[in-house]
């Protein structure tokens, strides 16, 4: 075992020579970061959005996967940030718990990391079922798909992938109308209102976030605090109170220039609707600024969640489904006849980007009344450090699981987009274990800084190779352009409708599923497409981790079935009265009675053919019983035909005291009588019954 890991080290390092180093190839790796950073911009929003998170924590997430794994890097081609295949568990942690718990759990998630990268378990991760792996990406499909399809007709999710998936002929029927055409004046004011709105919802998400991090959440039940703690976490609410106090005074304004355009006034109904939710959001909005000014530790994160959700209610009844539903079919569309009908020189403008663009301009110049991305004036309002409140707030073993569970889907989705990514380039080799600890690096400061967590990403990765990559150069230099986007052009952000980045993510979905996958796992047998749609059944109907591993546990039991699994067919000629005896499968202690059987039933005297042509394994215990058994029938008379060279090739190591086993069987002799008594020898020489293997 120890030369078969130094041969897969020396392989991994790749050949010290003629390597391109990051000053030789600047050139192209500068140009590749411009088209990895286009590919990663608006891919960056939308898993954010469909992670129940700000847009920020994606854009962070992308940063840092850029700069800080980037230098740390083991698999050089390869480029990380915030991934669909995490997006399904962290919208359960952050719907279950809150975005502040995020970070804990991506922190623990980084840790583990660390650790296995230390202990080199990087080959391991890669040692699951490609049945399972297909059908872990094709369930994340199918519950991207499934949950963006809403989100792209500015609806919100539902609670489980199932009623996702069965709710989407509604989303369909609230975005199928025409959308009615107003002047442009109109949709002008309206959409200005429904940006300002946008951005408060933004500060008071913020707000949220800022409270759940200061007081506990064990105070919302019936936990009595001490005085002491009550006291702590009072005093920490002051400056929360301040932006609250902005946030309602700018609210109190929009409501007031929205009766002056004439939004809220008449008899239509959706003026109506449009007066209440704004008159309920100030309500809230005081609510929560009188509980924080009073200091209420008790009722303050009750308040500051009805506040969010009376702003989201304003949202709501600004936007408009029929119009959110064209700009993300719009977005499809130009996705697709981008990839197909543009010219090949045109192409290396990812399609992601172009449909965006058009989306937006579509919906800038027209003033369309949709949800609009919402990010803060400035990014560090984004960034969450760790707070020991959440310790209060969540079992310790719930935030150890949760992490384990980042850290594994992870780690596998990373180092098996790695293992893609050289079957696209001749360069480097991936190292995976360093590649492991680079990933860890990342994760445990996404962690910190409250951000997504991160995997290594097969389509900003192949974009990476196709545009001429040489080194990490170009990983790193992407995160730069991010960083340096956000900080001076993050006003462009919020011109982009939140239905474009949800119709990205719906065709990502759909790529996902993959449908040719079933017909590929068909050509290894109908159990491995079994395993395929039980796993992805279990992840839509359970979760991820279910669906995982059941997944996992199916493929061990179906090794368990081919290594324990034997068929055998005695047929007899009544003319020649020659016997044949078809082996197939593996031949174990365990079928050792039928085997037994099955010689017990050969008639003495008579010749026994041995056909070995679909054996695939066998143990001493078998191989013994049928030398024992050849003997005894050789002695009334009888005689055995077997392929002994045959069963000589099959009889192969297995750990040190087997490799002493066929270090002892000569070169197949001329004859097989011959032949059958070194393998004799062989056989003996091993007293403990080691198996030999086809």
């Amino acid at each position: 075992m120890a030369e078969v890991g130094d041969a897969d080290r020396k392989s991994e390092r790749g050949t010290p020579t003629d390597q391109p180093t990051m000053v030789s190839s600047w050139r192209e790796d500068f140009a590749a970061s411009i088209v990895v950073f286009l590919v990663a911009l608006p891919l960056c929003m939308g898993i954010a959005i469909a992670s129940g998170t700000p847009v920020a924590t994606g854009l962070i997430t992308g940063m840092v996967g850029g700069i800080i794994v980037g230098v740390f890097t083991g698999a050089p081609m390869q480029v990380s940030g915030p991934a669909a295949g995490l997006t399904v568990i962290v919208y359960g942690i952050v719907e279950e718990y809150g975005v502040p718990v995020l970070g804990i759990v991506v922190l623990i998630g980084g840790l583990l990391q660390i650790v296995a990268g230390l202990f080199r378990f990087g080959q391991w991760f890669r040692a699951v079922s490609p049945a399972v792996i297909k059908g872990m990406l094709s369930g994340i499909g199918f519950l991207i798909f499934a949950s963006q399809f809403h989100v792209m007709v500015d609806d919100t999710p539902k609670k489980s992938g199932i009623m996702n998936l069965l709710t989407i002929p509604q989303a369909i029927a609230k975005g199928f109308p025409w959308p009615e055409i107003h002047s442009s004046a109109e949709r002008q004011q309206r959409t200005e209102i429904l940006h300002e709105v946008g951005t408060l919802h933004a500060d008071q998400v913020e707000l949220l976030e800022n409270v759940e991090e200061r007081v506990s959440r064990h105070l919302d039940g019936d936990a009595t605090p001490s005085d002491e703690e009550l006291a702590a976490e009072a005093e920490q609410l002051a400056p929360v109170a301040e932006i609250q106090q902005s946030v309602t005074k700018d609210l109190r304004g929009l409501y007031k220039k929205a009766q002056e355009q004439g939004f809220t006034a008449g008899d239509d109904p959706d003026a109506k609707s449009l007066q209440v939710a704004f008159q309920t959001a100030i309500k809230k909005s005081e609510e929560a600024l009188k509980d924080l000014n009073n200091k209420a530790v008790l009722e303050v994160r009750f308040s500051q969640r009805e506040a969010d959700d009376s702003l989201a209610g304003v949202v709501a009844e600004l936007k408009n489904h029929d119009w959110a539903a064209k700009i993300g079919l719009l977005t499809i569309v130009t996705i697709i006849l981008w990839q197909t009908c543009t010219p090949k020189s045109f192409r290396f403008l990812p399609a992601p980007l172009i449909a965006v663009v058009v989306a937006t301009v579509l919906s800038a110049g027209f003033y369309l009344p949709v949800v609009y991305v919402e990010v803060p004036d400035r990014l560090l309002s984004e960034v969450h450090l760790p707070s020991w409140t959440i310790f209060k707030d969540v079992p310790l073993s719930v935030l150890i699981e949760s992490g384990l569970v980042i850290a594994a889907v992870a780690s596998a989705e990373t180092l098996l987009c790695a293992t893609a990514v050289d079957q696209m380039h001749s360069g480097k080799r991936t190292q995976y274990d360093k590649e492991l600890m680079a990933q860890g690096f990342g994760n445990t400061i996404c962690g910190v800084l409250g951000a997504l967590p991160m995997t290594g990403v097969i389509v900003r990765s192949a974009a990476n190779v196709e545009a001429g990559a040489k080194t990490q150069l170009s990983t790193i230099l992407h995160g730069i352009w991010l960083l340096l986007f956000v900080v001076f052009l993050g006003f462009v952000l919020r011109l982009i409708p939140t239905a474009a980045l949800a119709g990205i993510l719906v065709y990502t979905g759909y790529k996902l599923i993959n449908p040719k996958t079933i017909f590929e796992l068909r050509r290894f047998g109908w159990s491995e497409v079994a395993i395929y749609v039980i796993t992805v059944v279990c992840i839509v109907v359970e979760d991820l981790l279910f669906g995982v591993i059941v997944g996992i546990l199916l493929s061990g039991g179906k090794l368990l079935y081919v290594f324990s699994h034997l068929d055998t067919e005695l047929h007899t000629d009544p003319e020649t009265e020659k016997t044949t005896l078809h082996l197939r499968g593996s031949a174990t202690f365990v079928r050792l009675p039928l085997l037994a059987n099955d010689l017990d039933r050969v008639p003495r005297g008579s010749e026994l053919h041995v056909d070995l042509s679909e054996l695939h394994y066998i143990d001493h215990a078998c191989l013994e019983l049928l030398m024992n058994w050849a003997a005894q029938h050789e002695s009334t008379g009888g005689s055995l035909v077997i392929d002994w060279e045959e069963l000589h090739a099959k009889f192969r190591t297995d750990g040190s005291r087997m490799q002493r086993v066929a270090s002892s069987i000569p070169d197949p002799p001329a004859s097989q009588s011959d032949a059958k008594s070194d393998l004799e020898k062989a056989v003996e020489s091993d007293g403990d019954g080691k198996d030999a293997q086809a």
